[in-house]
């Protein structure tokens, strides 16, 4: 593999790795947005909890309104809590996915340096093995 092959390939792999962080991004995104809207039907349920809880006289039909309105927020909570728990399943994923593509474009990177070292090293060889001759040519005797 040339070292011009290696560099399209880190080339690709870092756009990849781009991808792959905006994905992430936007995953972190989905998962504030998830927790902020768990919080406010948190917040919902206490305050209808909280009406049921205050003093004073309630009627049968402000009981059972209550009550509806309690399994309701209940069921709110419940319902945002597992769109939060999958978009952490999906954060985690997507965390995982932009470590191995960081993971790739390191490997990639190394591969490359080592290559170019290689051949420098291959070079610098042939060009001291070059001079290496022209200096027994001119050392010896005719």
């Amino acid at each position: 593999m040339t070292p011009k092959t290696l560099k399209r390939t880190l080339n690709i792999k870092e756009r990849i790795r781009q991808w792959r962080r905006a994905e992430l991004h936007e995953a972190q995104s989905r998962m504030s947005e998830a927790e902020q809207h768990l919080q406010l039907e948190a917040a919902r349920h206490a305050g209808t909890a909280a009406l049921l809880t205050r003093g004073g006289e309630f009627s049968a039909n402000d009981l059972a309104l209550a009550h509806e309105q309690v399994q309701a927020t209940q069921r709110a909570v419940k319902h945002a809590q597992a769109v939060l728990d999958e978009r952490q399943q999906e954060h985690e994923l997507r965390q995982g996915e932009m470590g191995e593509a960081t993971r790739e474009v390191r490997a990639i990177e190394a591969l490359h340096s080592r290559l170019v070292a290689q051949q420098k090293r291959a070079a610098d060889q042939r060009e001291q093995a070059d001079l290496d001759e022209a200096a027994a040519r001119k050392i010896k005797p005719l």
